[in-house]
């Protein structure tokens, strides 16, 4: 089941990944100032492993868990979604950018649902935010390796 949301995920991040702009931007902006190598290196490693962790422990571990677990009509899964897109934005998000951070949120909130961990919806989560950045990724790879 996690390998199906995966292959899901990425397809749905590479669907849409040209459209939605403002995470990537804000993400190039701060990578293009870090100054050396290793502190590049250190955003990525944050990037990937740090943030996806700490917004699965919020927002599928507090917030779904704690305060939606027994709710009615889905909130557990639309209400943390929402909250989740919401720091996505860097400035005024398009109907596109709102579209996708949610359904994220509620991808990353059904497999946590689904299998009653956060740890699927973590993994998914890293794969996502490494191919989400994989031009940058790449680039910077380039550059120190030649």
């Amino acid at each position: 089941m996690t390998v199906l949301v995966v292959v899901l995920q990425i397809s749905f991040n590479v669907q849409t990944a040209k459209h939605v702009q403002s995470t990537a931007e804000g993400w190039a902006v701060l990578i293009g100032f870090s100054g050396t190598n290793f502190a590049e290196l250190s955003i990525y490693i944050a990037l990937f492993f740090l943030v996806p962790l700490m917004e699965e422990l919020i927002y599928r571990g507090l917030l779904q868990h704690a305060f939606f677990k027994h709710s009615r009509f889905g909130l557990d899964l639309l209400l943390p979604s929402i909250l989740f897109a919401l720091p996505h934005f860097s400035s005024l998000p398009s109907l596109l950018d709102i579209f996708v951070f949610t359904t994220s949120g509620i991808i990353f909130a059904g497999l946590t649902r689904y299998t009653k961990s956060i740890y699927p919806s973590y993994a998914v989560h890293v794969i996502n935010n490494i191919v989400a950045t994989l031009p940058f990724l790449l680039t910077f790879l380039h550059r120190v390796f030649g």
